[in-house]
């Protein structure tokens, strides 16, 4: 029995199989429209390949010329992240940093866009982080323009809140932050942060020490 494009959508995602799924979204927009409503699933190892996926998929456009067209559909993430939307595109900050993250030359104006649409959005607020995480020293501009916002996250108590912000400081070896990281050494909670292609679990406590020593190593 052949599968329906959802099934086909979901088991791709599941195997990682992202350049293939590109090509199917290529050849048939019913692929791409299930890849885009995979964005807000509610399972990870579903949602992050989606992520990536649609990354690659831009990326694919913009090698091809098509460059408007890639920020065109930038644009649609941003407009899902506010309230005219009609709801939430929890995953549509993640989703703009990965696709930075594959065409550099859109970190401006993007880069900047992505936190000044989220950092103040507690549903966003972690996918923000992951964005800055992400993005690393390329973002690190924006980062030192938003440092008051940014640096309010860590008055946060959710330890994943916490523990996204101590890596993402980390990544961008953000030298300001070295006070808000040491703070954060007594704390022995566990958390998941999804870095290239797996979650990895660490206490918060590692999180921050892990920064504190990318940062310091620039300093040296």
């Amino acid at each position: 029995m052949e599968m329906s494009v959802k099934q086909h959508v979901k088991k791709l995602l599941i195997n990682r199989e992202h350049n293939l799924l590109v090509d199917f979204c290529e050849k048939d927009k019913r692929y791409w429209q299930e890849v885009r409503f995979r964005l807000y699933d509610i399972d990870e190892k579903i949602r992050w390949p989606a992520i990536e996926t649609v990354a690659r998929l831009m990326e694919r456009w913009w090698r091809k010329g098509q460059e408007e067209r890639v920020r065109n559909y930038i644009r649609t993430l941003f407009w899902s992240m506010t309230d005219e939307s009609g709801g939430i595109g929890w995953s549509s900050p993640q989703t703009v940093a990965e696709i930075i993250a594959v065409i550099p030359a859109l970190i401006d104006p993007y880069g900047s866009m992505m936190i000044a649409h989220t950092i103040d959005e507690p549903p966003l607020v972690k996918g923000c982080l992951w964005g800055i995480g992400r993005l690393g020293k390329l973002i690190s501009d924006s980062v030192y323009f938003f440092k008051d916002k940014v640096f309010s996250v860590f008055q946060s108590e959710d330890v994943e809140t916490l523990g996204l912000a101590a890596w993402a400081m980390g990544e961008v070896r953000f030298e300001p932050s070295l006070p808000l990281l040491k703070k954060l050494l007594h704390h022995e909670e566990s958390l998941s942060i999804y870095i290239s292609g797996e979650f990895k679990i660490k206490s918060l406590r590692e999180w921050s020490l892990e920064a504190i020593a990318k940062i310091k190593e620039i300093l040296s």
